[in-house]
Protein backbone atom coordinates (compact mmCIF):
# COMPACT_ATOMS: atom_id res chain seq x y z
CA UNK A 1 0.00 0.00 0.00
CA UNK A 2 1.62 3.44 -1.17
CA UNK A 3 1.97 6.06 1.51
CA UNK A 4 0.86 8.64 -0.69
CA UNK A 5 -3.03 7.53 0.18
CA UNK A 6 -2.69 9.07 3.54
CA UNK A 7 -3.10 12.46 4.09
CA UNK A 8 -0.54 14.39 4.56
CA UNK A 9 -1.44 15.25 8.69
CA UNK A 10 -0.72 11.33 8.64
CA UNK A 11 2.05 11.18 7.23
CA UNK A 12 5.14 9.03 9.17
CA UNK A 13 8.74 10.43 8.88
CA UNK A 14 11.64 9.12 10.71
CA UNK A 15 14.31 11.96 12.51
CA UNK A 16 18.01 11.71 10.44
CA UNK A 17 20.06 9.42 12.46
CA UNK A 18 23.83 9.29 10.88
CA UNK A 19 24.97 6.47 12.63
CA UNK A 20 22.89 4.07 11.57
CA UNK A 21 23.65 2.18 8.83
CA UNK A 22 21.23 0.92 6.01
CA UNK A 23 20.70 -2.50 5.94
CA UNK A 24 22.03 -4.26 3.47
CA UNK A 25 22.38 -8.45 2.50
CA UNK A 26 25.02 -10.37 2.94
CA UNK A 27 25.25 -9.00 6.54
CA UNK A 28 23.74 -10.49 9.43
CA UNK A 29 20.60 -9.52 11.64
CA UNK A 30 19.41 -10.29 14.36
CA UNK A 31 15.58 -9.92 15.76
CA UNK A 32 14.69 -10.35 18.75
CA UNK A 33 11.10 -9.44 20.81
CA UNK A 34 7.63 -9.84 20.87
CA UNK A 35 5.57 -11.22 17.62
CA UNK A 36 5.88 -8.54 15.55
CA UNK A 37 9.23 -9.11 15.12
CA UNK A 38 8.57 -12.25 13.64
CA UNK A 39 6.35 -11.07 11.30
CA UNK A 40 9.24 -8.45 10.18
CA UNK A 41 12.16 -11.00 10.49
CA UNK A 42 9.88 -13.78 8.16
CA UNK A 43 9.87 -10.25 5.40
CA UNK A 44 13.62 -10.27 5.61
CA UNK A 45 14.36 -13.85 5.51
CA UNK A 46 11.98 -14.29 2.26
CA UNK A 47 13.94 -11.49 0.79
CA UNK A 48 16.96 -13.10 1.20
CA UNK A 49 18.36 -11.73 4.16
CA UNK A 50 20.78 -13.06 7.07
CA UNK A 51 18.46 -12.70 9.58
CA UNK A 52 17.82 -14.80 12.92
CA UNK A 53 14.65 -14.13 14.86
CA UNK A 54 13.74 -15.09 18.17
CA UNK A 55 15.98 -18.22 18.75
CA UNK A 56 14.83 -17.85 22.07
CA UNK A 57 10.66 -17.84 21.24
CA UNK A 58 8.90 -14.97 21.29
CA UNK A 59 9.64 -12.41 24.25
CA UNK A 60 7.46 -9.64 24.94
CA UNK A 61 8.76 -7.77 27.64
CA UNK A 62 11.87 -5.34 27.88
CA UNK A 63 13.87 -7.02 30.50
CA UNK A 64 12.80 -10.23 29.78
CA UNK A 65 14.65 -9.72 25.99
CA UNK A 66 17.55 -7.82 28.23
CA UNK A 67 17.85 -11.11 30.59
CA UNK A 68 18.71 -12.95 27.56
CA UNK A 69 21.11 -10.54 25.70
CA UNK A 70 22.97 -10.35 28.94
CA UNK A 71 23.06 -14.56 29.42
CA UNK A 72 24.47 -15.19 25.62
CA UNK A 73 27.42 -12.69 26.06
CA UNK A 74 27.98 -13.32 29.92
CA UNK A 75 29.77 -16.84 30.31
CA UNK A 76 28.65 -17.44 33.78
CA UNK A 77 25.06 -15.89 33.22
CA UNK A 78 22.54 -19.30 33.63
CA UNK A 79 18.68 -19.67 32.60
CA UNK A 80 16.61 -20.73 35.14
CA UNK A 81 14.85 -24.05 34.28
CA UNK A 82 11.89 -26.58 36.18
CA UNK A 83 9.98 -29.25 35.22
CA UNK A 84 6.40 -29.05 33.98
CA UNK A 85 4.47 -32.63 34.66
CA UNK A 86 7.22 -34.48 31.84
CA UNK A 87 8.43 -31.29 30.30
CA UNK A 88 11.30 -28.97 31.07
CA UNK A 89 11.09 -25.27 30.42
CA UNK A 90 13.36 -22.37 31.52
CA UNK A 91 11.22 -19.51 33.21
CA UNK A 92 13.64 -17.12 31.33
CA UNK A 93 12.31 -18.35 27.67
CA UNK A 94 9.12 -18.82 25.32
CA UNK A 95 7.48 -22.49 25.95
CA UNK A 96 8.67 -23.26 22.32
CA UNK A 97 11.94 -24.18 23.98
CA UNK A 98 11.62 -27.39 26.11
CA UNK A 99 13.04 -30.77 26.13
CA UNK A 100 11.72 -34.06 27.72
CA UNK A 101 14.68 -34.25 30.37
CA UNK A 102 17.14 -31.79 32.36
CA UNK A 103 19.43 -33.00 30.62
CA UNK A 104 18.15 -32.50 27.20
CA UNK A 105 17.05 -28.96 28.04
CA UNK A 106 20.05 -27.84 29.49
CA UNK A 107 22.10 -29.52 26.35
CA UNK A 108 19.25 -26.95 24.34
CA UNK A 109 20.52 -23.94 26.12
CA UNK A 110 23.59 -24.33 25.79
CA UNK A 111 23.48 -24.25 22.03
CA UNK A 112 21.34 -21.54 21.81
CA UNK A 113 23.88 -19.64 23.75
CA UNK A 114 26.75 -20.00 21.54
CA UNK A 115 23.75 -19.43 18.33
CA UNK A 116 22.65 -15.63 19.61
CA UNK A 117 26.18 -14.91 21.08
CA UNK A 118 27.28 -15.79 17.70
CA UNK A 119 24.45 -13.45 16.05
CA UNK A 120 25.44 -10.64 18.06
CA UNK A 121 28.91 -10.61 17.54
CA UNK A 122 28.37 -10.52 13.70
CA UNK A 123 25.05 -8.98 13.02
CA UNK A 124 24.93 -5.46 11.57
CA UNK A 125 21.52 -4.70 12.97
CA UNK A 126 19.82 -5.91 16.05
CA UNK A 127 15.97 -5.14 15.96
CA UNK A 128 14.23 -4.61 19.34
CA UNK A 129 10.44 -4.97 19.12
CA UNK A 130 8.76 -4.41 22.76
CA UNK A 131 5.74 -5.56 23.45
CA UNK A 132 4.32 -4.76 26.88
CA UNK A 133 5.48 -3.85 30.04
CA UNK A 134 3.53 -5.90 32.28
CA UNK A 135 5.54 -8.22 34.01
CA UNK A 136 5.40 -11.51 36.14
CA UNK A 137 7.32 -11.94 39.24
CA UNK A 138 8.04 -15.38 40.33
CA UNK A 139 6.99 -15.78 44.15
CA UNK A 140 9.60 -18.18 44.67
CA UNK A 141 12.31 -16.75 43.39
CA UNK A 142 10.87 -12.87 43.32
CA UNK A 143 12.43 -12.70 39.86
CA UNK A 144 10.82 -12.00 36.90
CA UNK A 145 9.29 -14.53 33.96
CA UNK A 146 9.47 -14.07 30.34
CA UNK A 147 6.58 -16.36 30.59
CA UNK A 148 4.48 -17.98 33.07
CA UNK A 149 4.19 -21.19 31.22
CA UNK A 150 0.67 -22.06 32.09
CA UNK A 151 1.23 -22.36 35.46
CA UNK A 152 -1.62 -21.20 38.76
CA UNK A 153 -1.36 -17.58 38.95
CA UNK A 154 -1.03 -17.75 42.64
CA UNK A 155 2.47 -18.63 42.06
CA UNK A 156 3.12 -14.98 40.40
CA UNK A 157 2.73 -11.39 41.00
CA UNK A 158 1.68 -8.82 38.21
CA UNK A 159 3.85 -5.13 37.91
CA UNK A 160 4.24 -2.74 36.14
CA UNK A 161 7.61 -1.76 35.05
CA UNK A 162 8.72 1.62 35.85
CA UNK A 163 10.10 3.66 32.36
CA UNK A 164 13.51 4.36 34.34
CA UNK A 165 14.18 0.85 35.35
CA UNK A 166 13.45 0.14 31.80
CA UNK A 167 16.13 2.80 30.69
CA UNK A 168 18.86 1.59 32.92
CA UNK A 169 18.78 -1.90 32.17
CA UNK A 170 18.80 -1.09 28.43
CA UNK A 171 21.89 1.91 28.66
CA UNK A 172 23.79 -0.78 30.41
CA UNK A 173 23.36 -3.85 28.12
CA UNK A 174 23.87 -1.46 25.32
CA UNK A 175 27.13 -0.84 26.34
CA UNK A 176 28.45 -4.19 27.01
CA UNK A 177 26.75 -5.35 23.39
CA UNK A 178 29.21 -2.55 21.97
CA UNK A 179 32.00 -3.76 24.35
CA UNK A 180 31.46 -7.14 21.68
CA UNK A 181 30.20 -5.79 18.87
CA UNK A 182 31.64 -1.90 18.68
CA UNK A 183 29.57 -1.41 15.03
CA UNK A 184 26.55 -2.79 15.60
CA UNK A 185 23.16 -0.84 15.22
CA UNK A 186 20.40 -0.82 17.38
CA UNK A 187 16.78 -0.41 15.99
CA UNK A 188 14.23 -0.05 18.69
CA UNK A 189 10.42 -1.05 18.21
CA UNK A 190 7.20 -0.96 19.67
CA UNK A 191 4.16 -3.51 18.72
CA UNK A 192 1.25 -2.42 17.84
CA UNK A 193 0.00 -5.69 19.12
CA UNK A 194 -3.10 -5.09 21.81
CA UNK A 195 -2.45 -7.31 24.91
CA UNK A 196 -6.63 -6.98 25.49
CA UNK A 197 -5.90 -9.46 28.22
CA UNK A 198 -4.35 -6.90 30.61
CA UNK A 199 -7.29 -4.48 29.46
CA UNK A 200 -7.22 -2.02 26.95
CA UNK A 201 -6.35 0.88 29.67
CA UNK A 202 -3.79 -0.87 30.94
CA UNK A 203 -2.06 -2.15 27.79
CA UNK A 204 -2.41 1.76 26.84
CA UNK A 205 -0.43 2.84 29.93
CA UNK A 206 2.24 -0.26 29.54
CA UNK A 207 2.57 0.94 25.31
CA UNK A 208 3.10 4.44 27.02
CA UNK A 209 5.80 3.21 28.87
CA UNK A 210 7.56 1.08 26.53
CA UNK A 211 7.38 4.47 24.02
CA UNK A 212 8.68 6.45 26.70
CA UNK A 213 11.53 4.34 27.71
CA UNK A 214 12.72 4.20 24.01
CA UNK A 215 12.57 7.62 23.36
CA UNK A 216 15.11 8.01 25.92
CA UNK A 217 17.04 5.10 24.96
CA UNK A 218 17.18 6.58 21.14
CA UNK A 219 17.97 10.00 22.90
CA UNK A 220 20.62 8.91 24.81
CA UNK A 221 22.79 5.78 23.30
CA UNK A 222 22.46 6.81 19.59
CA UNK A 223 20.00 3.75 18.76
CA UNK A 224 17.55 4.18 16.32
CA UNK A 225 13.42 4.39 16.66
CA UNK A 226 11.05 2.07 13.76
CA UNK A 227 7.78 3.85 14.16
CA UNK A 228 5.51 0.14 13.55
CA UNK A 229 3.12 0.95 16.50
CA UNK A 230 2.32 4.68 14.60
CA UNK A 231 1.88 2.88 11.23
CA UNK A 232 -0.45 0.56 12.41
CA UNK A 233 -2.07 2.48 14.93
CA UNK A 234 -2.32 5.97 13.97
CA UNK A 235 -2.09 5.72 9.91
CA UNK A 236 -3.88 2.06 9.17
CA UNK A 237 -6.35 2.68 12.47
CA UNK A 238 -8.88 0.76 10.81
CA UNK A 239 -10.18 -2.95 12.06
CA UNK A 240 -9.95 -3.88 7.86
CA UNK A 241 -6.06 -4.00 8.95
CA UNK A 242 -6.82 -6.59 11.41
CA UNK A 243 -6.65 -10.34 11.63
CA UNK A 244 -10.03 -11.52 12.91
CA UNK A 245 -9.14 -11.10 16.74
CA UNK A 246 -8.92 -7.59 16.31
CA UNK A 247 -5.52 -7.06 17.89
CA UNK A 248 -3.14 -8.35 15.64
CA UNK A 249 -2.04 -6.89 11.92
CA UNK A 250 -3.09 -8.47 8.64
CA UNK A 251 -1.33 -9.09 6.03
CA UNK A 252 -2.31 -5.51 4.70
CA UNK A 253 -0.83 -3.97 7.60
CA UNK A 254 2.19 -5.92 7.25
CA UNK A 255 2.97 -5.36 4.02
CA UNK A 256 2.54 -1.86 4.38
CA UNK A 257 4.65 -1.68 7.30
CA UNK A 258 7.51 -3.78 5.45
CA UNK A 259 7.22 -1.24 2.60
CA UNK A 260 8.02 1.68 5.38
CA UNK A 261 10.76 -0.47 6.75
CA UNK A 262 13.15 -1.17 3.10
CA UNK A 263 11.66 2.42 1.83
CA UNK A 264 13.59 3.72 5.20
CA UNK A 265 16.23 0.86 6.68
CA UNK A 266 17.53 -0.28 3.01
CA UNK A 267 19.57 1.32 0.86
CA UNK A 268 19.43 2.07 -2.53
CA UNK A 269 21.05 -1.35 -4.12
CA UNK A 270 19.06 -3.39 -1.42
CA UNK A 271 15.92 -1.94 -2.62
CA UNK A 272 16.92 -2.38 -6.42
CA UNK A 273 17.84 -6.66 -5.53
CA UNK A 274 14.36 -6.66 -3.50
CA UNK A 275 12.75 -5.09 -6.13
CA UNK A 276 14.11 -7.66 -9.14
CA UNK A 277 13.68 -10.43 -6.66
CA UNK A 278 10.21 -9.57 -6.52
CA UNK A 279 9.63 -9.84 -10.11
CA UNK A 280 11.27 -12.80 -10.20
CA UNK A 281 9.24 -14.53 -7.33
CA UNK A 282 5.97 -13.15 -9.69
CA UNK A 283 7.21 -15.71 -12.89
CA UNK A 284 7.94 -18.44 -10.44
CA UNK A 285 4.54 -18.18 -8.95
CA UNK A 286 3.28 -18.54 -12.99
CA UNK A 287 0.89 -21.46 -13.37
CA UNK A 288 0.90 -23.61 -16.51
CA UNK A 289 -2.10 -24.42 -18.44
CA UNK A 290 -0.28 -27.33 -19.96
CA UNK A 291 3.14 -28.59 -18.41
CA UNK A 292 3.81 -30.82 -20.70
CA UNK A 293 3.78 -28.79 -23.59
CA UNK A 294 6.54 -26.91 -25.59
CA UNK A 295 5.63 -23.30 -24.49
CA UNK A 296 5.53 -24.69 -20.58
CA UNK A 297 9.33 -26.10 -21.51
CA UNK A 298 10.60 -23.02 -23.11
CA UNK A 299 8.74 -21.31 -20.31
CA UNK A 300 10.60 -23.53 -17.49
CA UNK A 301 14.04 -23.03 -19.41
CA UNK A 302 13.63 -18.76 -19.52
CA UNK A 303 12.75 -19.34 -15.54
CA UNK A 304 15.92 -21.25 -15.16
CA UNK A 305 18.03 -18.96 -16.56
CA UNK A 306 16.77 -16.21 -14.68
CA UNK A 307 17.36 -17.93 -11.35
CA UNK A 308 20.83 -18.40 -12.47
CA UNK A 309 21.36 -15.01 -13.43
CA UNK A 310 20.17 -13.16 -10.22
CA UNK A 311 22.19 -16.20 -7.78
CA UNK A 312 24.76 -15.00 -10.07
CA UNK A 313 24.19 -11.38 -9.94
CA UNK A 314 23.88 -11.38 -6.41
CA UNK A 315 25.97 -13.56 -4.59
CA UNK A 316 24.73 -12.30 -1.42
CA UNK A 317 21.05 -13.32 -1.24
CA UNK A 318 19.83 -16.32 0.36
CA UNK A 319 17.26 -17.54 -1.65
CA UNK A 320 15.90 -20.79 -0.29
CA UNK A 321 13.73 -20.54 -3.19
CA UNK A 322 15.95 -20.98 -5.58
Amino acid sequence: MPTTCFPTRLMLTLPDNPCLDKIEHGKPLLLLGSCFSDEIGSRLQQNGFEALVNPGGTLFHPLAIAKVLTWALDESSTLRTFPRADVWLSWDLAGSIYAMSEAALHEKLAHLKKQLRKAILESSHLLITFGSAWAYRLQQDQKLVANCHKQPSQLFSKEQTTVQTIVETWKALIVLIKQHNPTIAIVFTVSPVRHAKDGLHENNLSKARLLLAVEALVEETNCAYFPAYELVLDQLRDYAFFKEDGLHPNEKATAHVWDYFKRNFCNDQTQQIIKEWEALQLALQHKLLYPESQEAQQHNARLAEMKTAFKEKYPEFIATQL
